[in-house]
């Protein structure tokens, strides 16, 4: 009923994916510690860490793409290596920002990185004074430094191995034509009364529930269906749809949140060009709808 990955992979895809995601690692990580350094508040030190773990993911998820790697466990492993392998590039380069920051002579990055217990002895050194500290207190340091830094290297690694995981997933693969699926169509439609009722029906090919509804307004909530499908064989077509709900606060700020419905569901080639043909004509209804300005004063004198 839904796609899965077959679990198939090589050495050579292996390699790839371990040599993009090194790459990425190498960049992200001397950016990364080198940055840091000029941070001061902890909220965007806590946003830089996260948009770290989520780059290094993307990195690394993209590399099993490339390497056409279809197994989880697999791209997990290699998130994982890329996650360290970064947090201690980003080390070495943070090591030494922080000697030139005070000033203190000190040898390059790549020495330290090429000398695991030269950088051991650094950081140990780092810690017995600090270099920031929470508040307007004295500088972090001892314990709670190290804890700080624990707490930091798991977000890294877990954010960046949940981001990989889901670039994966987002991918279908036709092993008849070793190929990833394409977009083969994306618009949005009418929110749904019932996204449960809708998933079962869609499970049970019925679809007369998702036919039946109109275009939608991005500005609203709304329903996004996503057809991929294999260009070459065209034997392989999954659909995906996202309720993307939209809502305003009391001061009437916008929240939105976004839910799967569907991930992949296998459908047949009659059932991928129904969607095509929607999708044209979901387009044309758009091009056809006033503006917004001119809808508003419409019917007005």
């Amino acid at each position: 009923m839904y796609y899965k990955h077959s679990g198939r992979f090589s050495i050579g895809s292996l390699a790839i994916a371990l040599c993009a995601g090194c790459a990425g690692a190498l960049v992200l990580g001397y950016v990364y510690g080198r940055g840091t350094t000029y941070i001061d508040d902890e909220r965007f030190a806590f946003l830089a860490t996260i948009a770290f773990g989520a780059l290094i993911g993307l990195a690394a998820g993209y590399g099993s793409v490339l390497g056409k790697v279809r197994n989880q466990a697999v791209n997990l492993w290699v998130l994982g290596a890329t996650s360290v392998a970064a947090l201690y590039v980003s080390w070495a380069a943070w090591v030494v920002a922080v000697f030139e920051h005070n000033r203190s002579e000190t040898v390059g990055w790549l020495e330290f990185a090429q000398n695991p217990h030269l950088l051991w002895r650094a950081i140990c050194f780092i810690n017995q004074y600090g270099t920031w500290s929470l508040g307007k207190g004295d500088a972090t340091k001892g314990a709670a430094l190290w804890t700080i830094w624990i707490c930091e290297a798991a977000i890294i690694i877990a954010i960046a191995m949940s981001v990989g995981y889901e670039v994966l997933r987002h991918y279908a693969f036709c092993e008849r034509c070793e190929s990833w699926c394409r977009r083969g169509a994306k618009f949005i439609l009418s929110a749904p009364q019932n996204t449960g009722l809708l998933k079962r029906e869609l499970e049970a090919n019925d679809w007369r529930s998702l036919e039946s509804l109109t275009s939608g307004n991005k500005n609203a909530s709304h329903l996004e269906v996503y057809l991929n499908s294999c260009e070459q064989c065209r034997q392989l077509h999954t659909l995906s749809l996202t309720y993307v709900s939209v809502t305003r606060d009391k001061l009437r700020r916008v929240k939105v949140a976004r839910t799967k419905i569907v991930q992949h569901l296998l459908i047949g080639l009659a059932q991928a060009e129904n969607l095509k043909q929607l999708s044209i004509k979901v387009e044309q209804s758009s091009k056809l709808a006033p503006p917004k300005a001119w809808s508003a004063t419409a019917g007005k004198k």
